[in-house]
């Protein structure tokens, strides 16, 4: 989508000026295009980390799940974003 519509970020509201009826019918397809394009990041934890993360996890969120792991790495990088600033 992004490249179709010749930009690199895409927004829900290009999609809706373009395809109103992807935004109103196919939420999920919306959120697919949307995200498509953003950085990911993947990071291989060692079987010793991952053993101090899962707790660590555990008692902020009160569980470990997908999303509350991806909470934990989302404020680890602003941390690290706002240590180097």
């Amino acid at each position: 989508m992004s490249e179709w519509l010749a930009k690199p970020e895409v927004t829900e509201e290009d999609i809706k000026r373009s395809q109103p009826n992807i935004v109103e019918f196919f939420p999920m397809l919306t959120r697919y295009y949307v995200d498509d394009g953003k950085m990911r990041l993947v990071y291989i934890m060692s079987h010793e980390e991952r053993e101090k993360f899962v707790p660590a996890v555990t008692k902020t969120y009160g569980s470990f799940s997908p999303a509350n792991m991806r909470k934990a790495f989302a404020e680890a990088v602003a941390a690290w974003i706002k240590s180097k600033s």
